[in-house]
């Protein structure tokens, strides 16, 4: 490699991602983490990816429970992005002790006020370097906000630009 890993970092950041929140657990036992790799990968049969660090408690809990949400989060939401983006959340039980959600149809969190959700069953586990791929089957999904997407590009949060101020 002829380059360092903070910039490849760097370039990477200049593709515009919008921002979810990864839960997993049981109840009581709610975990959750912001991802920004996220994609749909099959409509026949439906499926969905994540990628999760290797050594982050959201692989060892999709592993273990087999199931996970995706929250697609709005711009209202910048600040559970930050939360659960931080290495100084509470660890559960509490890490959804002042967070509105309801259990979705495999039993994980739906955060409220996210614009879309997806209930999956994990699928396959792949190898992907430092990280692992998450495929998960679509078992439910629910479009429960018309609000505009928290984006991140650059390094920072952003917003969708109104078409009507265009």
């Amino acid at each position: 490699m002829d380059f360092e890993s903070r910039d490849l970092r760097n370039a990477l950041g200049r593709f515009p991602t919008g921002v979810t929140v990864i839960t997993s657990g049981a109840p009581g036992m709610e975990y959750g983490m912001t991802c920004q790799s996220f994609t749909s990968l099959s409509l026949e049969p439906p499926l969905v990816l994540v990628c999760v660090g290797n050594e982050t408690g959201m692989r060892r809990i999709v592993e273990e429970t087999g199931a996970f949400t995706v929250n697609v989060l709005s711009a209202a939401q910048e600040d559970l992005s930050g939360f659960f983006a931080s290495s100084k959340r509470p660890a559960p039980p509490h890490q959804f002790d002042d967070v509105a959600y309801t259990p979705g149809e495999t039993g994980t969190a739906r955060i409220r006020g996210a614009t879309t959700v997806f209930d999956c069953r994990l699928k396959e586990l792949l190898e992907g370097g430092d990280h692992r791929i998450v495929v998960g089957e679509v078992v439910a999904f629910e479009e429960t906000a018309d609000d505009p997407p928290v984006l991140f590009f650059g390094g920072a949060y952003r917003r969708l630009a109104d078409p009507a101020d265009a």
